[in-house]
């Protein structure tokens, strides 16, 4: 006769549950970053010094902020709904980690260790979020 555990279901892993799990908060604190950075550009001409025309890109630096604040407010949600084990965050997640992972690499000669640092970060989560996932979906309870 086996006994069987009521921590996890059978076959599911609660260490890679806890995984997608800081993947998640890291999301939401990314997202969380990404919304402050994109306040600051919305409201401050000077935090993007790309020059002095007032754009970047043929965009305005309030056009820049406002979208970082949107993306920022997906990655939120992505990361909420990520700890929730929604199969949908998952793909999500995945898209804007691999985006921003991009911009962190274009990036890196104007700020060098913070781009690291989120490169790491970004790192992290993709490796929580595509490793072992069907396990850990099983470990949150789905």
């Amino acid at each position: 006769m086996s006994e069987t555990s009521g921590s996890s279901p059978p076959g599911g892993s609660g260490v890679w549950a806890t995984w997608v799990a800081l993947a998640g908060i890291l999301l939401i604190l990314v997202g969380i970053f990404s919304v402050i950075a994109g306040l600051a550009a919305a409201f401050d001409d000077d935090y993007i010094s790309q020059g002095t025309s007032g754009e970047v890109f043929l965009a305005s630096f309030q056009a820049i902020g406002i979208f970082w604040i949107v993306i920022g407010v997906i990655k939120v949600w992505a990361g909420a709904a990520l700890i929730q084990g929604h199969e949908w965050a998952r793909v999500v997640a995945i898209v804007l980690i691999l985006l921003h992972t991009i911009s962190d690499f274009l990036t890196l000669s104007a700020r060098p260790a913070l781009s690291l640092i989120f490169i790491a970060i970004d790192l992290v989560i993709l490796y929580a979020v595509t490793v072992r996932w069907k396990e850990a979906s099983i470990g949150m309870g789905n």
